[in-house]
């Protein structure tokens, strides 16, 4: 079984609160994870189980009881969002740690029926598709290392071909190891459950095909800016109902809004986001792109392999409070793909290229950004398909993509 790093923080935030939500994308490996932390006492429930599922719709109050010093899972805790006001109860009258842990598919801030979000009683956990590194069995150090300069003078085994065939594998831990046909039929079935059946856990939406046209227009712009405007007009529905249906497929983590850098909050209004897929696997999958398509077209593979490193930055950064992740785009149409600042003010410019080829005109952004905007010290990294780091000029490196799982 592959070890998955965020086992360390559910175990710390157990530690240290009374109960714990594990959340992300279905099939991700929530409940994988959850049943295999070394607690001392535990029982587990899945509400997918429909008899399940009844007994804890008809006695709330009694299906979360639990016994000192026992740890209750509970799988897919949107299902029966009632539950919430038991375990509320429960954990105010008790401040002892580690009482409950449930797993969701869905943002709970965004399910319909929840009336208390447990606000300060529950530590939130993020859990990610596999990432590179989590694939390989290497140690979460990526990010770390690129504040320090610390890359490996060389990684092999990551050209454009290999990089692509890592992105249009992707993350999910029942896909990895499956052929193309089989992987293209799992993510068929994948999203059609999700939009045809899921959904009805979190949200009143009629126009379930409205909703799927939406979300292979966000696959087909992942990493990429457009206005909703556009995209209300292509579906037939106002912008206000996009948006709402844009907040749905986050909500189940099927996308993330990337925010734009500025050097304040004020600063960021009415600067663009960008979204991206949570697993660049639903990008080429459900869009029927072939690895041989996307090695011959440039916005294809500059899409998925942008998508694909977002979905491993995205994967380190959540192991530590200390970073967050965003993007920069200026009205002289100056862009840096990522930009990770790191709690202390010391900030990553991260481009990417999806080919072997690059050159000094490659680091003209971010040595712009580095003189003009940068608020405390500044490195600049271009990550493409080969497999040498090299430097050019003081803080800037080209690496490896497959430094990432290095």
């Amino acid at each position: 079984m592959i070890k998955r790093w965020q086992e360390s923080g559910v175990l710390s935030t157990l530690k240290c609160r009374r109960a714990v939500s594990l959340a992300g994308a279905r099939q991700c490996g929530k409940t994988t994870l959850a049943m295999s932390l070394p607690l001392s006492s535990s029982r587990h429930f899945t509400l997918d189980d429909a008899k399940i599922a009844e007994v804890a719709r008809n006695d709330p109050s009694g299906f979360v009881n639990r016994a000192a010093g026992e740890t209750l899972i509970i799988d897919e805790i949107q299902k029966i969002p009632e539950l919430l006001n038991s375990i509320k109860i429960n954990v105010d009258r008790s401040d002892e740690r580690g009482q409950y842990l449930f797993t969701g598919s869905a943002n709970l801030y965004f399910v319909k029926a929840v009336t208390d979000s447990l606000a300060g009683r529950v530590g939130r956990v993020r859990l990610r598709t596999l990432s590179l590194g989590e694939i390989n069995g290497a140690s979460p150090d990526f990010l770390a290392a690129a504040f320090e300069r610390r890359f490996p003078s060389r990684v092999a085994g990551c050209d454009k071909r290999a990089a692509i065939s890592l992105a249009t594998r992707g993350g999910y831990p029942e896909t990895v190891g499956m052929d193309v046909r089989e992987r293209r039929g799992w993510f068929a079935a994948y999203l059609n459950d999700l939009l045809m059946k899921d959904v009805r856990d979190i949200t009143e939406i009629r126009k379930l095909d409205t909703l799927r046209d939406i979300a292979e227009w966000l696959l087909a712009h992942s990493s990429k800016f457009f206005e909703t405007s556009e995209l209300a007009a292509k579906t037939g529905v106002s912008k206000a109902t996009v948006e709402n249906y844009i907040s749905t497929l986050k909500a189940m983590f099927l996308f993330d809004e990337v925010r734009p850098w500025s050097k304040s909050d004020y600063g960021r209004i009415g600067k663009r986001s960008k979204f991206f897929a949570s697993d660049s696997a639903l990008v080429a999958n459900i869009l029927g792109w072939t690895d041989e398509s996307i090695y011959m077209d440039g916005d294809m593979s500059g899409k998925l392999i942008e998508t694909w490193v977002y979905q491993n930055l995205a994967s380190l950064a959540d192991l530590d409070m200390d970073y967050e992740i965003s993007h920069y785009r200026d009205s002289l149409k100056r862009e840096i793909d990522f930009i990770v600042e790191r709690s202390d003010g010391a900030m990553l410019g991260i481009e990417v290229k999806s080919g072997s080829s690059f050159g000094a005109e490659d680091f003209k952004h971010l040595k712009w950004f580095a003189k003009n905007l940068a608020k405390g010290e500044f490195t600049g990294i271009v990550l493409y398909a080969g497999e040498d780091t090299l430097r050019f000029g003081e803080g800037f490196y080209a690496v490896p993509l497959a430094a990432l799982g290095a």
